[in-house]
């Protein structure tokens, strides 16, 4: 028995290891939320974001939308999301927080200027992770 546990704790040892060494999967991404703009807007009131491929659909409270398309999942302000463009606007940047993350936070970016706070996102909606 001793010899059997000397040749296979190395192996049992490693292997634990390896699993804890393993980054934690990513949050997802929110599949629904709504944003209400506290700042001068042209067309104030809640907006209703969608995920929608190849990225997020914008409806405003006219009806308008605006359409975005996910470039990369990156990092701002210490928080993991999407970054995402808006299709009508190509200079015109949006960032959602991971759908886990510790601030539910928007930021917009535009040309070569700093990323700027949009906006807290409100009734979230996220898919789970169940690994």
């Amino acid at each position: 028995m001793k010899a059997l546990l000397r040749s296979t704790l190395p192996a049992l040892l490693a292997a634990l290891a390896l699993v804890s060494a393993v980054a934690p999967a990513l949050a997802d991404p929110p599949s629904y939320f709504t944003f209400t703009p506290r700042f001068k807007d042209p067309e104030p009131g809640k907006r209703i974001w969608e995920k929608k491929p190849p990225g997020y659909v914008e409806t405003l409270p006219s009806g308008r939308k605006n359409t975005f398309r996910v470039q990369k999942q990156g990092t701002v302000k210490g928080q993991r999301g999407s970054i995402i463009q808006k299709v009508e606007e190509p200079n015109f940047f949006v960032f959602i927080a991971d759908g886990d993350a510790e601030r539910m936070e928007l930021w917009w970016w535009r040309d070569k200027g700093p990323w700027n706070y949009m906006g807290r996102m409100d009734n979230l909606s996220a898919p789970r992770r169940i690994d």
